[in-house]
């Protein structure tokens, strides 16, 4: 078992940016099912790599 590494905060982006790439995101529009499905994965990832 391996213990967690620190994160180095200096790397973590800024709040502003977060929501900026979010909504970056979200405000393009979609047309169909499969487009909206990669909308919601890329924004999901914004948030994963702001979380980690």
């Amino acid at each position: 078992m391996t213990s967690p590494k620190p994160h180095d905060v200096r790397q973590v982006p800024l709040p502003e940016e977060i929501t900026a790439q979010f909504n970056s995101i979200l405000d393009q529009e979609t047309s169909t099912l499969a487009e909206q499905t990669q909308q919601l994965q890329a924004a999901h990832e914004v948030l994963r790599r702001a979380l980690n």
